[in-house]
């Protein structure tokens, strides 16, 4: 009976929204997160936030079944016309069609974020774009418990995200500069890089009108690593 109830709620917080390829020009539909239909549940250290009836990651990389163009929602459309030519001669004119399950499963979420970071790459996008989406896939990994590729695309991330910060102008997909820091601190701690995530995080705890919810999770994981500082001391 639950698994029923959560189809139904599933398919009661979807919807299938039409996108034109802004390659091929061919339109097709995709699932969408209805407005107000999910709730936060819990927020992760990096920020990884986790939902009542779906995870938006699941449906937030398109990937065109004509074409194979693929990229987050909110970059799907923004290209230059070179982009669409480097596209079309190295992802179109190699793109197999790939099928995938009416409601998104991980796996085929990862396979989707893959194809848009490779379409990222491909139309020599900006390295924070690229480091945004292998945060994402890292978090999918997450989701499956496979810590080893959840570590190797934070990895990706890390690197991306602090080159960013001194080449790229913010907010990066919504999130300002304080904000990156802190996501830098978090998973720079995961990586092992202690003194790297301590100086990310003085600068976001001392900078004027950061928010509180971001301050107090600065403070906390600040507490963390004095902890586990002291702990590897004695």
């Amino acid at each position: 009976m639950e698994n029923t109830s959560n189809m139904e709620a599933l398919k009661n917080a979807l919807y299938d929204k039409t996108y034109n390829c802004p390659i091929c020009s061919k339109n097709f539909a995709a699932k969408t997160i209805k407005v107000g239909k999910n709730q936060v549940i819990s927020i992760d250290s990096d920020l990884y936030t986790r939902y009542s009836i779906v995870n938006p990651l699941l449906y937030d990389a398109l990937v065109c079944p004509y074409c194979g163009y693929a990229a987050l929602v909110k970059s799907f459309d923004s290209l230059l016309p070179k982009q669409k030519e480097w596209i079309k001669t190295q992802i179109c004119a190699n793109y197999k069609s790939h099928p995938y399950s009416e409601y998104t499963t991980v796996h085929e979420a990862i396979h989707k974020h893959k194809m848009a970071l490779l379409t990222c790459i491909t139309k020599k996008g900006k390295t924070g774009e690229q480091a945004y989406i292998a945060l994402r896939i890292a978090w999918l990994y997450r989701d499956l418990g496979d810590e080893a590729q959840e570590l190797s695309f934070i990895q990706r991330a890390y690197e991306g995200l602090n080159e960013a910060l001194s080449t790229e102008r913010f907010p990066l997909f919504g999130l300002d500069e304080v904000t990156v820091m802190y996501i830098l601190a978090d998973i720079g701690y995961r990586l092992g890089k202690v003194l790297e995530a301590k100086r990310f995080l003085s600068t976001v705890i001392t900078s004027p009108g950061i928010s509180p919810r971001i301050k107090d999770r600065a403070l906390d994981l600040k507490d963390k690593i004095f902890h586990d500082l002291n702990e590897s001391e004695n």
